[in-house]
């Protein structure tokens, strides 16, 4: 890498939304100096030099676009492609053991936000993010809890160009951590890794390998190089043909995607097929569903054959959020059937995805939202209220994915939420802005259940610490789950019960 004697602006935003993701998360406070925009100097230190004169060997052959965690991840031309969508992410087929160096060099063709790079060090997890935050941010997060926006490796005025090539780079080393960028250092810290801790936004279920990210931002990977004085520990081609993922893998992945893995737990057994196959309604909302939480759990299901049937307050279109997954094609989907048209006794269990648009589904909500459609109709919360009551009166499971829960909290089953008293899963982000106990207010998706008597369960604390990937909780026929980020485990969870 030869140092640059141009101007280096870049930029990374990362806004963490409610369950839509399309809402922002409470502003923490920034400072008003800091240093000047970044001006790298002739000479400054290459990432590395320090200490090792190991070569650099390329990993990029290695990586299969088909692990890919979140997001369209392709290849083409000896260049990695991810599309713009939410969290977007990828685990590389290495997971060094000591100190090494990495550098990527990407270009960002759409978006305002972060360019990140996870790794591991020592007994935490961490990302090296560039252009973050909406604000220019750079570090790496989380440190002793705080993201780059409140911990000591902030870095701010730095802002990514779209269309120009950068190259980023991370040296770990055993008692500290440097991230640079166009081999200007960005930031360093003094860590054995203990205080580190990766974002449930950017979760990896693999632990151990290194990986990459790209925010709602259509980049390409030129470039992934990695060295380690310790000796190397890349998965080289074979043939030419990219391998899978190594053996670092939790044992159970097999030849499974990461995203689909379920770290230390057993499979579930499989559902028989055929004439014998359970049933499950999932629910969505017509106007604003959050993708994620029906596909993940509905592929899920599919997989261990079981057959899906979706439903809406109307039968027919049902439009995502923006940005929630939902692809090129914009995720429009067709539901089978209005809630006034579904029985119970056609079903094993039921699952309320998310969105803010599931608040059309709540009951006995008692204010307003400031969008019109997100209040719904009193015909369509009779029918939503009715067809809960019916799945627990006939003892089936009644699931729900983050703003979902507030579907189950404001309904009423013999006089009482179906959730009082019960442990639940909720998201800590923000509902829909509206008008709240008289006042106008935004408060967590997990105020609704709380407000009707759940017992809610720590944000991510079911599981493995850190992360929402494992946080679905089952009380009885109540199964609920905290976030997207559940999704695919709520549709693992599901299985499972109905195998018992």
């Amino acid at each position: 890498m030869s140092p640059r004697t141009m101007l280096v602006p870049i930029a990374l935003s990362l806004l963490v939304m409610g369950c839509n993701r399309t809402g922002s998360k409470p502003a923490a406070p920034v400072p008003t100096n800091g240093p000047e925009p970044m001006r790298p100097s002739v000479g400054a230190e290459t990432p590395g030099q320090r200490e090792t004169a190991e070569p650099w060997r390329s990993i990029l052959d290695a990586v299969d676009p088909s692990r890919g965690i979140a997001g369209t991840w392709t290849k083409a031309g000896g260049t990695l492609h991810v599309a713009a969508e939410t969290g977007a992410r990828i685990a590389l087929p290495v997971a060094p053991k000591g100190d090494f160096d990495l550098r990527v060099a990407f270009t960002r063709r759409t978006g305002h936000h972060s360019i990140a790079i996870f790794f591991r060090h020592g007994r935490g997890r961490a990302a090296f993010e560039v252009d973050a935050w909406g604000e220019h941010l750079a570090g790496f997060q989380n440190v002793g809890g705080r993201s780059i926006r409140e911990n000591p490796t902030r870095r701010p005025n730095v802002q990514l160009e779209n269309g120009r090539r950068y190259t980023v780079a991370l040296e770990v080393r055993a008692g500290e951590i440097r991230g640079f960028l166009d081999d200007q250092l960005i930031a360093t810290l003094s860590t054995d890794g203990g205080d580190l801790a990766l974002s449930d936004l950017w979760s990896m279920p693999n632990g151990t390998s290194l990986g990459l990210g790209a925010w709602e931002s259509e980049t390409v990977f030129h470039e992934i190089e990695i060295r380690e004085p310790g000796g190397p520990t890349v998965v080289a081609t074979a043939n030419g043909v990219p391998p899978k993922l190594p053996a670092v893998l939790p044992p159970e992945a097999g030849s499974e995607p990461p995203s689909l893995v379920r770290a230390n737990s057993p499979r579930p057994a499989p559902v028989p097929k055929g004439a014998d196959a359970k049933r499950v309604l999932i629910v969505v909302a017509n106007y604003h569903f959050f993708y994620r939480e029906y596909g993940d759990p509905r592929a899920e299901l599919e997989k261990a054959g079981i057959r899906v049937t979706v439903a809406a307050g109307v039968k027919g279109a049902c439009r995502p959020h923006p940005g929630s997954g939902e692809g090129r094609d914009g995720g429009a989907i067709q539901a089978d059937l209005a809630l006034a048209d579904v029985k119970a006794e056609d079903f094993d269990a039921i699952l309320f995805s998310g969105g803010w648009g599931s608040s059309a589904y709540q009951y006995a909500f008692p204010g307003r939202y400031d969008d019109v459609a997100y209040n719904g109709s009193a015909a369509v919360k009779r029918e939503a209220n009715r067809v809960i009551g019916d799945f627990l009166r006939q003892d089936k499971y009644v699931c729900a994915l983050c703003n979902g829960v507030t579907a189950l909290a404001w309904a009423r089953v013999d006089g009482r939420s179906p959730l009082q008293g019960k442990r639940v899963c909720a998201p800590m982000r923000q509902a829909a802005p509206g008008i709240y106990n008289g006042q106008r207010a935004q408060p967590p998706c997990r105020w609704h259940p709380e407000q009707n008597g759940a017992r809610l369960v720590p944000a991510g604390s079911i599981g493995r610490p850190n992360t929402a990937e494992d946080d679905v909780v089952v009380d009885g026929k109540i199964v609920t789950g905290e976030d997207d980020i559940s999704a695919r485990e709520m549709g693992r969870r599901i299985v499972e019960l109905l195998a018992n």
